[in-house]
Parts: structure tokens; sequence; C-alpha cells
């Protein structure tokens, strides 16, 4: 019988649109989606890491409720990354094994719920600053919670290909 502690960790990612605001000197705003806003991935991500320094490795895992998805998930990481031409909201979670369909579900509830009232709450709120001088603010909670979807949902690629190819022929862009 093999020991689950010697098991490979399962990376998953789960994936919502992004919403940000763009303000200028005199706080006009522009309201900016995931298309708009994938020429600022490296500013969101710079900002991201600044702010999950802090966090470690468990991440936003540390804030799951007790019971089985948290005794599998070992960390959960919020990110971006450019696919079709968009910018995503990217949860890149790491896993002592592979969820269950019910438990892939509870962690989409949990990940909204960080995005709308926790980590999310936060991060919209705090300015990043841009290179013409102006804020960009960036909302991870701003699509419906039945908008989150897994990389095989999003992209239409099979369990065999996940770790080889980002689907549809589109490069995988670096994350966070």
């Amino acid at each position: 019988m093999e020991n689950k502690e010697t098991k490979a960790p399962v990376t998953m990612r789960l994936y919502s649109p992004l919403v940000g605001g763009f303000y200028d000197s005199e706080d006009h705003c522009t309201t900016m989606d995931g298309y708009a806003l994938r020429g600022y991935d490296w500013t969101i991500r710079k900002a991201l890491k600044e702010e999950l320094l802090e966090e470690g490795r468990p991440g936003l895992a540390k804030y799951l409720d007790e019971g089985p998805l948290r005794e599998k998930v070992l960390g959960m990481h919020p990110a971006v990354e450019i696919w079709n031409y968009s910018l995503w909201g990217v949860l890149e979670v790491e896993c002592r094994e592979e969820l269950s369909p019910e438990e892939t579900e509870e962690l989409k509830r949990e990940w909204y719920g960080q995005m709308t009232d926790g980590w999310g709450e936060g991060f919209v709120q705090q300015d990043i600053e841009c290179e013409e001088g102006c804020r960009l603010c960036v909302d991870f909670g701003a699509a419906a919670r039945n908008r989150i979807q897994t990389e095989q949902e999003l992209k239409g690629i099979g369990r065999a290909e996940q770790g080889q190819s980002t689907g549809q022929g589109f490069p995988r862009m670096g994350m966070v």
C-alpha cells in the first residue's frame, strides 16, 4: 500500500474573469476587462508577490474550514495568467492528492468567498502603481461564483494533457 505522504503533490488551477479600474491623476476611472488588463500582467504579478510574501506555503489554504478539503489542500495562491488573449485571475492549488468533483466544487465556493469577502476584498482596495503614473485596482471577485472554472473546464483539455499543454495552441504565460 502506498503511503500518502510519499506521493508528489497534485497542482490544479481555478480560473475566473478579472476586472480592473484604471485611475488617472484626476481620479477618473476607466473600467478594464481581462482583455484590456493583459498589458498589466507583470505589474499585477509584482503586486501579488508583494501581497503574499508573508502568507508562506499554505497561502490562503490556512483559511479553509476544518475538514477533508483542508486535509488535502497544502497551499492556495492567487495569481494571474494570460490565456486566449485575456488576463484571468487564477488560484493555484497544491493538493496531497486529486480532489473529488464534490471537493472541487467546495474549493470553488471557498475561493469565491476569499475573492469577495476575504483576501480579494482587501486586494481590490490596494492601488497598484503603474508606469504611466496612474493607479490600477484589480478585482478578483468581480466574477459570479458560477464563472469559476477549473483549467480543464476553461481550456477544454483532458487530464493527460493538463501538464503538457494549455490547450488550443496558446502558450502558457508565467504566473506568480
